[in-house]
This record gives C-alpha cells, structure tokens and sequence, in this order.
C-alpha cells in the first residue's frame, strides 16, 4: 500500500519542530499530502486558584493567550517548512485535548506520526497518547522518540517478529519503508532452547515471504534479559545500529500490559529510536 497521506501531531515539546520535519521528509519521499494537527489546551488552573474567584480568571487568560500564541507559531513554522519542501499540507487546529478526533481523522490517513509523549505548553509531565491510539485507531503509527534530530527515510531496520496477528499486521503496513531499506533484521526474543527453535522458524518463514517482495532480510535470536522482552529488542535494535522498530502494538489485551507492563508499554516510555506499530 503507497503511502499518500500522512497525518502528523504537533505539539510544544523542544522536540516538535524535527518531528515535523521528519514528517515532512517522509511525506516528500513518498510524494505525500500531509496534514498537520495540533491541539490548544485548555487551561490548567491550580487548585489553589478555585479558593479565589479573582486567581481563576487571571490565570485563564494568561494561559489562553500564551496556547493561542504557541499555536500561530507551532502552525506557521510547519506550513513554512512544508512550503520549502514542497509537500502538499493542510492544517487543523482542535481546542482542548481531544485523542478521539485522532482517531477519527486517522481513518482517512495512510500513516500517523505522534510524539511518543504528548506536551502542552509548560508541561514537565507529557501524557502519552500513543498507547491509546495503538490501540484504538485500526491504522499504522509511527511514534518518535522526543530526541533533538530528525528522522529520515530509515536504512536499518529491526523487526520484532513473534508471528502474531498484531506483528503480521505491523509488517505488512510497513512494507513501503522495507521496500527502501537497506538492511532488514528480523528478530525475535526466545527465553529457552526450545522457543528459539520455534520462533527461528517463523523467523525463516518471514525471511522467505520479505523475499518475494525483493526485500532480503537476516534472522536473528535475542537471549531474554531479566528487564524483559522490550529491554532486550531495544538493546538489540540499538546494537544493529537500527533507524526504525517494526512491531504489533499490544498482542495481550491492553488492561493485561497496562497492570502488568509489557513490551508495547516498555517500547512506548523508553525508545529512542522510532516505533512503527500496528494493532
């Protein structure tokens, strides 16, 4: 499936401005329309202030003025940067916080690039919205890490393979980055000598279907850490040198990971390398 239209999240994170450059490369390279959307929150008014009646106001206007002024120019250096490059773009501007107008939008996008945590302006606590929408939205995320660089078009590639609903499902959206790639690993996270045996096999099977897309691939099995399946595929995608890790997003129920932790979870708090997922 081409890749024709690309939403990205913007927000007022110091990271912001090379995610949206990332998205903007991607979109040029796969001659994409992409659409821009950033929320303008409400504003957060102390407890204290509630004790006040005079506080409340002042601290509503002040924050109102300051998200509007963050917004104008959150939007006019994405429209600037989509102009110099040339991307086809449109922008949305949504007020207050809302995840679910994600999740409709998505439905008419090819890919969604997020932030891997969510900040308004003046926020130390980023709220990750990424593990809401690997969930809910029913199309491919890629999730940046909040690293001061952009992200091109990736060359190395892991794929975090356990022959899973949610993996296959990963690997297929993925196929316009693998067609490009240049170096493919297809690795899978075994805890004894028997569950390598198995999952070298799926891994061959996946080798062999990338293959009748022209795309050559290595098989690999990582030993599990005692920090589990996500620190072990991080630390293997950072060792293969990697620019981006193909995974399914949540293959127990997500109130299982949530309670528990699990790979997704691991993989959306501590990446720093981007995040392809599909569910």
């Amino acid at each position: 499936m081409p890749i024709k239209d690309v939403l990205v999240v913007c927000d007022a994170s110091e990271a912001n401005d090379y995610r949206v450059e990332t998205a903007l490369l991607l979109a040029k390279i796969y001659q994409a329309h992409i659409t821009g959307v950033h929320f303008i929150p409400y504003p957060a008014i102390p407890i204290y202030g509630y004790g006040n009646p005079e506080v409340v106001p002042y601290y509503a206007d002040d924050q109102i003025e300051e998200a509007n002024k963050n917004a104008e120019l959150i939007k006019s250096k994405f429209k600037k940067k989509a102009s110099e490059l040339e991307v086809p773009c449109e922008w949305n501007e949504i007020e207050g916080v809302d995840i679910d107008y994600i999740v409709d939008r998505s439905r008419y996008a090819d890919l969604v690039i997020l932030p891997r945590g969510y900040s308004r302006l003046g926020e130390e606590d980023t709220r990750i919205i990424a593990d809401y929408l690997s969930v809910h939205m029913g199309r491919p995320l890629m999730v940046i890490p909040d690293l001061k660089k952009v992200f091109n078009l990736p060359k190395r590639v892991v794929i975090a393979w356990n022959e899973s609903h949610e993996a296959a499902r990963a690997v297929h959206d993925a196929l316009p980055f693998l067609d490009l790639t240049e170096h493919v690993q297809i690795a899978s996270v075994s805890s004894t000598d028997e569950e390598e045996k198995e999952y070298m096999i799926y891994n061959d099977d996946l080798r062999k279907h990338l293959s009748h897309h022209g795309i050559n691939a290595e098989v690999v099995s990582l030993d599990k850490t005692n920090k589990g399946t996500g620190a072990t595929i991080l630390q293997g995608a950072i060792e293969y040198d990697a620019d981006l890790i193909v995974m399914g997003a949540y293959g127990n129920t997500r109130f299982k990971e949530i309670v528990l932790g699990g790979t997704t979870k691991y993989m959306l708090k501590n990446t720093t390398i981007p995040l392809f997922l599909s569910h």
